[in-house]
């Protein structure tokens, strides 16, 4: 005689919320860790889920843990009711940044990290200093990731049309300025092209690519060049370079700090935009209409100042 399968009544709810958290981390270890329980309890659950639905859901993949056909499918259906729960607690009582707790998964690139995110951070330390931060490089499939739930935000140039279940908001209209240290024989000087094309220069050049070569392009579009010496991954490390050489630096104008000679670039290049991306499934949420708020605020504060 086969087994009854059991009902949602006879379920313990408390397990799709512990199906939600593995989906969006694949890993039984950081699910246990957002659920506040041990590896072990979480281990449980999931082999109840397996027996539950019937399937294995997630099955090891090197280090992770890869949903079957059947998960991917809960995937939406569980993270939309996870989320209209979440809703009818904030509900029962006014919002307080105070009293959010909780950790903030963030995705950014360098650039943003130094340019937005840090203000933001600063921001929230005030605001809501029961708020745990977590933040990661953005890789290349960060769009799928933030969609996924594995992140709540993502800050990073735009790159191309948002996909349809997220939502992108312009923090800043980037430019380029050129940064010399103040003690630099060329900054006593007009920085005029043909002086910028004979000065050294540090560029940036993260994971292979290279920003800075919109400002390579626009040179050659004129039938010019620069004298490129050193190639760095990082903003930071070619700043400390620049405070104390004769190297030059081309980069967007919210990373140009005070204590150097800051230039107008002498030719036009083409600048960009820094956004932040949100999943659509936030949009209920109070926490995450005050989040937006924030970001957008301390984006305007940026912006000002970098005029």
């Amino acid at each position: 005689m086969s087994k009854t399968h059991p009902t949602l009544e006879q379920m313990n709810l408390n397990l799709m919320l512990a199906l939600h958290w593995l989906l969006v981390e694949q890993s039984v270890t950081r699910a246990a860790r957002r659920m506040g329980v041990s590896q072990s309890a979480m281990s449980r659950s999931l082999a109840q889920l397996r027996f539950f639905f019937a399937d294995p859901l997630l099955v090891s993949l090197g280090s992770r843990l890869e949903p079957t056909p059947r998960a991917e499918g809960l995937r939406e259906t569980i993270g939309g009711a996870v989320d209209l729960m979440r809703g009818a607690l904030s509900a029962s009582a006014p919002f307080d940044p105070a009293r959010v707790g909780g950790v903030l998964r963030v995705a950014a690139t360098e650039h943003a990290m130094s340019a937005v995110v840090q203000r933001v951070l600063a921001a929230l330390r005030r605001q809501a200093p029961g708020l745990e931060v977590s933040v990661e490089p953005a890789g290349a499939d960060v769009f799928e990731l933030l969609a996924a739930g594995r992140f709540d935000v993502l800050f990073a140039p735009k790159v191309g049309p948002t996909p349809s279940r997220l939502t992108a908001d312009t923090l800043l209209h980037e430019r380029f300025v050129t940064v010399l240290r103040r003690g630099n024989p060329a900054a006593k000087r007009r920085l005029t092209l043909a002086r910028f094309c004979q000065l050294e220069h540090v560029v940036v050049a993260p994971l292979g690519g290279e920003r800075a070569s919109l400002v390579s392009r626009a040179l050659v579009q004129r039938g010019l060049e620069r004298r490129v010496v050193l190639r760095v991954p990082y903003f930071a490390s070619a700043l400390e370079i620049v405070s104390k050489t004769d190297l030059a630096l081309t980069l967007p104008a919210s990373l140009a700090p005070h204590r150097l000679a800051v230039r107008r670039t002498p030719l036009e290049v083409p600048g960009f935009v820094l956004e932040a991306v949100w999943p659509n499934r936030l949009h209920a949420s109070e926490q995450f209409r005050w989040l937006r708020a924030l970001v957008r605020q301390e984006s305007r504060e940026l912006a000002r100042s970098s005029e």
